[in-house]
């Protein structure tokens, strides 16, 4: 069976995402709770990310999914900057795959196929694992 663009893409970025349960560890109870809270806000973002409904033929196509696709990077990477340390850096580095994603949609929805490079499924893995292992997500599956 063959995948949607958007929808492969989707499965790549985010891929499912189920994130069975958060646990950010002793040290986020010493420092007020800010992990655990910011963990928290990326999964429930993330979570509503894989939920929600791609297209590229509805309507606003490739241009509303690449905007779904910035809008979760930013609060991604917002709630990462929230968090300091370990998240941050996995949080940024993930954003950043969801923005480069974003760019390729934009470019594909404009009909510039010339500078549209193909998102590199290798780091969004590793990054999202990153992000997976420093935030404490049991369950983790990427591309399920």
């Amino acid at each position: 069976m063959r995948m949607s663009a958007t929808k492969l893409i989707g499965a790549l970025a985010v891929g499912g995402l189920l994130l069975g349960s958060t646990g950010c560890g002793a040290v986020d109870a010493l420092a007020g709770g800010k992990k655990s809270t910011a963990c928290k806000n990326i999964e429930s973002e993330l979570r509503s990310f894989s939920t929600s409904s791609m297209s590229m033929t509805s309507s606003g196509g490739a241009s509303a999914t690449a905007q779904k696709f910035s809008d979760t990077a930013a609060k991604v990477r917002s709630e990462g900057q929230n968090a300091g340390g370990d998240v941050e850096t996995a949080a940024t580095a993930f954003a950043g795959d969801l923005d480069k994603t974003a760019e390729m949609l934009r470019n594909l929805s404009s009909g510039n196929t010339s500078s549209m490079g193909q998102p590199n499924v290798a780091d969004i893995q590793r990054h999202g694992n990153d992000l997976a292992d420093a935030c404490g997500f049991n369950g983790f599956r990427l591309g399920g």
